[in-house]
């Protein structure tokens, strides 16, 4: 048996890194009893917090399984060093959604990787990144997300991408084209509480949604629903 079938998960997974983490909302997804996956370095940082995952993952080079570790705890290594620990995580736990915290903050370099995983899996994975301030996810169909009015959205295009149409937003995306280095749609607000964008159908999932964290709950519905 390989590593990703017996990690393999029906339900959302909770993933924690070393970055910074939103204890808030860690916990409220916590609440919802959804497996809990620490990346290398967030195992300690969930020791520290009083939480036990049900697996580590990653090259250990932050952890080690010392023995400390209740029985209920799987710990796994991977020692490639291809990709991060975030992308192990990825490929070795399929999951039908990932909530993933601590892959944001301190470190920009890290941060900018687990963009670009992001965004290399945009197709595969269904994730969505929680910092201490926002959220972000890729939509893949088109959106139709119920989310708190007056709230903040912005788009950013992670390949050139043309809307043909919005609702719910203050400024419509309807016709416009955005790209990196060109245009992009930073601090839009919802009007209404029903939000949709559709992007053309080639053009799917190549652009992010970027919220206030208050909006998990919205985000993760949506996923649900799909």
């Amino acid at each position: 048996m390989t590593a990703t079938e017996r990690f393999r998960y029906d339900n959302p997974v909770i993933l924690v890194g070393g970055g910074d983490v939103n204890w808030k909302k860690l916990d409220y997804v916590v609440d919802l009893g959804h497996p809990i996956v620490a990346v290398d370095s967030g195992a300690v940082a969930l020791r520290a917090a009083g939480i036990l995952p049900d697996l580590i993952i990653g090259d250990m080079d932050s952890v080690s399984d010392d023995g400390s570790w209740p029985a209920t705890t799987k710990i796994t290594e991977i020692s490639e060093q291809d990709t991060t620990d975030f992308e192990k995580c990825l490929y070795t736990v399929p999951a039908p959604l990932y909530l993933a915290f601590g892959f944001l903050g301190k470190r920009l370099d890290h941060s900018l990787a687990t963009l670009h995983c992001l965004i290399k899996y945009r197709t595969r994975r269904s994730v969505v990144l929680i910092d201490s301030v926002d959220l972000m996810f890729i939509p893949t169909v088109p959106l139709e997300i119920v989310l708190p009015l007056n709230s903040r959205l912005s788009i950013n295009p992670v390949a050139p991408v043309s809307f043909v149409e919005s609702t719910g937003l203050k400024y419509p995306l309807d016709g416009l084209t955005m790209e990196t280095g060109v245009a992009i749609g930073t601090s839009n607000a919802v009007t209404d509480a029903r939000v949709t964008i559709t992007p053309e159908e080639a053009q799917r999932g190549d652009y992010m949604v970027i919220t206030p964290d208050s909006s998990l709950p919205c985000v993760i519905d949506w996923y649900g629903d799909r």
